[in-house]
């Protein structure tokens, strides 16, 4: 029997399609929520404060006008890094969550025994 040229091969049932980026990011949203924005906003928090204090180490700033370049200059460099920012989110938010639950479980008093 020969094979019929125009028929396409069917994927075994077995293997599913892995979700597209915006399914996968609309499920990380959904599952995480606020505590991946909290996220996302202390990682960007804090290397704003650590790019201020890189750059304010290596230049002698005395006028408002150093200190709000010190600010911008830190802004933009945060700017620089946004994908590795948002990726570190998306690695660091489902440990946190872990973190967050086993917490949680150690807070909760044992059942009283009957």
């Amino acid at each position: 029997m020969t094979p019929n040229p125009d028929a396409t091969p069917t994927p075994p049932a077995s293997l599913k399609s892995k979700p597209k980026l915006m399914e996968r990011l609309q499920e990380f949203i959904t599952r995480y929520g606020m505590l991946a924005i909290v996220v996302h906003w202390g990682l960007f928090s804090l290397f704003l404060v650590g790019f201020m204090l890189l750059i304010h180490a290596g230049f002698k700033v005395e006028s408002a006008a150093g200190a709000a370049s010190t600010f911008m200059g830190a802004y933009f460099a945060c700017q620089a890094i946004k994908i590795p920012r948002f990726a570190l989110t998306f690695a660091v938010t489902p440990l946190i969550d872990r973190l967050i639950q086993r917490i949680r479980q150690k807070k909760q008093p044992p059942p009283p025994a009957p």
